[in-house]
Formats: structure tokens, C-alpha cells, sequence
């Protein structure tokens, strides 16, 4: 009786003790799961923080830009009523309407050749074409200031709209036929007929049309691009953005 029950606590004793080595085991390995969980949550939650201060200081660049672009349109609005206001007042006044015309136009023609490069070319021979008839005396100050308000409004109008239009374009000194998406006067995105996609960007004062090499770049602007062309303008669209 005595040795069975010595071999009861031997194997009660050697039970114990192997639940204990394999719960120690247990809650080794509990502890390097929870320890991998929280290295992976704060590498996650470095990278959303990060990714938060990136959109913060985009957001408040595109809200500067947006500004910048509000200040060139408030200031063609001026323009646009001094224009108005002086073709109201009698022909007889035409004298002091020409130095108006003159630095009117001047300035329309610097803010089309700093603008988003859509539809450039077409928008600057509107300008020489007026300029040409006032340098040869073929409209009065007073058509010629009309003429020029009509041009201001124009502008104004690409600065509020998105438009899907096709455009020759040049990437890296090659010329091609695109389908561009104009957001305002703010952004231009392109894709060519042998499949390159890209924007406009703004490279040493000057603009130039690139590439995406990044695939989920081309995706985001494929996408908007085929919204456009079912008419879709409204919604949240996620696009690459160059400040």
C-alpha cells in the first residue's frame, strides 16, 4: 500500500511539475506575443503619425496656394470693374481709357504665362490678337476694353471650373496628345494615348509636364479621369498632389 501510494506522489509530483514547466513555457510565449503587439502598434502608430503630419503640412500648403490663387482672382475682379466702370463713362473720355487697356493687358498676359499650363497657347494668341488691333488703331479704347473684359472673364471662369479636355502636351521634349483634367487653376493631370500618366508641376518658375512612375499614383489619376468622363465632379477623390 505504502509503495503504491509513494508511486502516486511520484507521478502526482512529476504531473505538477511538468504543467508547470509547460505553463511557464506558455507564458514565455504569451509575454513575446504581447511584446510583438506592441512593437507592431507603435511602428503603426509612428506611421500614422507621421502620415498626419504630412497631410497637415499639405493641407495647409494647398490651403496657401488656394489663397494665392483667391488674391490673383480678386485682383482681375478689380481690373475687371475699373474696365467696366470706364466703358460706362462717355467715348469722349477714350484718351484715358488707353493707358488702362494698356496695363490691363499687360498684366492678364503675365498671369496666363505663370498659370497652370492648360490650353496655354490658345489663350495667349486671344491676348495678341487684341493687341495687334489696338496697335493698329482697329477698335476704339472703349471695344478694345470690352474685348479685354470678356478675356477676364474667361479666366475667371477656367479658375472656378474642372474640365476634361485634350491637349498637345510635352513630356521630356516629346510631343503628345493627351486627355487633361483641370481642378480649377490650382491642378492639371494628364494621360496620353500610349498610356502615360502624370500632372503638370512646377519646376525652376517654369511648368512641365511628368510622369508618375508610382503605381498607385497613375491608378488614383486613371480613376479621376474616367469620373470625369462620366460626369462625375462631385465626391471624394483621392490624387497625387505636387505643392
Amino acid at each position: 500500500m505504502k509503495i503504491v501510494m509513494f508511486c502516486l506522489i511520484i507521478c502526482v509530483q512529476a504531473f505538477a511539475s511538468e504543467n508547470q514547466e509547460k505553463l511557464a513555457q506558455k507564458v514565455i510565449e504569451l509575454r513575446q506575443e504581447v511584446e510583438l503587439l506592441n512593437d507592431e502598434y507603435k511602428s503603426e502608430r509612428e506611421k500614422i503619425l507621421n502620415e498626419l503630419k504630412a497631410l497637415s503640412v499639405q493641407k495647409a500648403e494647398l490651403e496657401s496656394n488656394l489663397r494665392s490663387e483667391d488674391v490673383r482672382s480678386q485682383q482681375l475682379a478689380k481690373r475687371r470693374l475699373e474696365l467696366k466702370n470706364e466703358i460706362e463713362k462717355d467715348a469722349v473720355r477714350s484718351k484715358t481709357l488707353e493707358p488702362l487697356v494698356a496695363k490691363t493687358l499687360g498684366e492678364l498676359r503675365q498671369y496666363v504665362e505663370s498659370s497652370l499650363p492648360f490650353q496655354k497657347e490658345q489663350r495667349l494668341e486671344s491676348l495678341d490678337q487684341l493687341q495687334q488691333k489696338i496697335d493698329k488703331k482697329e477698335i476704339t479704347a472703349t471695344r478694345a476694353a470690352s474685348q479685354l473684359w470678356s478675356l477676364i472673364e474667361d479666366e475667371r471662369r477656367l479658375a472656378r471650373e474642372t474640365t476634361l479636355n485634350k491637349q498637345t502636351i510635352e513630356i521630356q521634349g516629346q510631343r503628345s496628345l493627351a486627355q487633361v483634367a483641370k481642378l480649377g487653376m490650382l491642378f492639371l493631370y494628364f494621360q496620353t494615348d500610349d498610356g502615360q500618366v502624370g500632372m503638370a508641376k512646377r519646376r525652376n518658375n517654369e511648368w512641365v509636364f511628368e510622369a508618375f512612375s508610382d503605381q498607385n499614383q497613375k491608378t488614383q489619376t486613371i480613376a479621376f479621369l474616367e469620373s470625369l468622363k462620366k460626369q462625375i465632379r462631385q465626391g471624394y477623390f483621392s490624387l497625387p498632389v505636387e505643392i
